[in-house]
């Protein structure tokens, strides 16, 4: 994220926001997935499951096109095509500009294709739930993640908190519905922090971000023996804030926490999923239609 400090601030900071984009869209819509395999609430009970979520990049996420007019002092060089390599771009192309106040030059970051090494491109967010039945018809729904290291020294942890609260008792005979209806909210927050030292002498480089995401849906579930039938659809948003911290000598200046930046992701959702309750043990998978597809996986307790 350093590499774009010869850019006057303004560009510096849209560049690191583009090119960190994908990153943050993943991660805050991976947070707002597999919050819950049934919408009926526990009696009582509790259930402790440990979730993978996968978020899959579109191959159009990876580049960003570079519109001259919406930089206040740069032009790109090269690609000639103006689409330049985000983080989960192609390793071979690294694009050229040039500050047009002062003709100095300077080369950006080439992207770090996951589909070359597993071939597909994705976003993989462990997490641990705890849900619990506090009153009736409600569960609580809290999760975590520690302190994880993840690729390229990125460091992120997380924790959130939800609840599902069931519609059917609103409804008149709604204990004989063949299936339960409920509403969820969820709130995550992620901090991670990734080194970004080495491109310009100066002190505690860091590159920190934190992820605010929400998401509020509607469910419906159907009970079949030890199999479970759901699904969700509701709205997602991700916040986003970005900042470069620490001291940077960039030619004669010494820049001070240079780049800080907020941006929001936002929309629909659809979920469908199974679980498999087999006594207290359960196995779920569901799908997601996002602006981002995603896949999650959980096997945990489940006591009623």
């Amino acid at each position: 994220m350093a590499d774009f400090l010869l850019a006057h601030p303004d560009d510096a900071t849209k560049l690191t926001t583009d090119y960190i984009g994908p990153l943050s869209k993943g991660f805050g819509f991976a947070a707002n997935n597999g919050w819950y395999n049934s919408a009926r609430p526990h009696t009582m009970g509790f259930d402790l499951t440990a979730i993978a979520t996968a978020a899959f990049i579109p191959s159009s996420e990876s580049f960003t096109l570079f519109i001259e007019s919406q930089y206040q002092d740069l032009e790109l060089l090269s690609p000639s095509d103006h689409l330049v390599p985000n983080v989960f771009g192609p390793e071979d192309i690294k694009p050229r500009y040039r500050v047009k106040s002062n003709g100095e030059e300077f080369v950006g970051p080439s992207g770090n294709s996951l589909e070359e090494e597993f071939g597909f491109e994705a976003i993989l967010f462990p997490m641990i739930q705890l849900g619990v039945g506090v009153i009736p018809n409600t569960d609580l729904k809290v999760r975590f993640l520690p302190l994880t290291e993840f690729e390229d020294d990125l460091d992120a942890k997380m924790w959130g908190v939800g609840i599902l609260h069931q519609l059917n008792n609103y409804f008149p005979s709604g204990d004989e519905l063949l299936v339960d209806l409920s509403l969820f909210g969820g709130f995550t927050r992620i901090s991670s922090e990734i080194d970004v030292s080495g491109t310009y002498d100066g002190e505690n480089q860091i590159g920190s971000q934190r992820l605010n995401a929400w998401t509020l849906e509607g469910l419906i579930s159907y009970d079949w023996s030890v199999v479970t039938f759901y699904g969700g659809i509701g709205y997602n948003q991700v916040i986003s804030d970005l900042e470069v911290l620490g001291t940077y000598l960039v030619g004669n200046q010494e820049l001070v926490d240079p780049i800080s930046s907020s941006i929001t992701y936002d929309g629909l959702k659809a979920t469908l999923g199974l679980r498999i309750k087999l006594a207290v043990f359960a196995l779920h998978g569901e799908y997601t239609f996002n602006d981002y597809q995603l896949l999650s996986v959980g096997f945990g307790i489940n006591y009623n």
